[in-house]
């Protein structure tokens, strides 16, 4: 069984490098941008966590079924879906922190200083 790692990887990079230039340019406000990967990051997790506990499940209870390897080969296929959107998860918080410390008016709590 073969994975699909380069192609995933790169669909889901320019993916977000095309999310990322329109928040750029302004054709998407920047919660949109980060809330379409947030949902994006629980989608991927819920569907590996499930078939995570699947495999489990079967392994745990010693149940064979025809298709394992299938739910196997999607179990791995969104984790690296999730390891690549974690990845970028990251990069939106720390481009959010990095803005924040940019701005010298304004205090934590987003109120201007007096």
């Amino acid at each position: 069984m073969t994975y699909e790692l380069i192609s995933v990887s790169i669909i889901l990079i320019l993916g977000y490098l095309g999310s990322y230039l329109l928040y750029q340019k302004n054709y998407l406000k920047k919660a949109t941008h980060i809330r379409l990967w947030n949902i994006l990051i629980l989608i991927t997790f819920l569907i590996s966590v499930a078939a995570g506990l699947i495999l489990l499940c079967l392994v745990e209870y010693g149940i064979t079924i025809p298709n394992s390897q299938g739910i196997l080969y999607w179990h791995v296929e969104f984790g690296i879906t999730m390891f690549w959107i974690a990845i970028f998860h990251i990069h939106s918080y720390w481009m959010s922190s990095s803005e924040e410390g940019e701005d010298s008016s304004s205090d934590k709590s987003g109120r201007e200083s007096d």
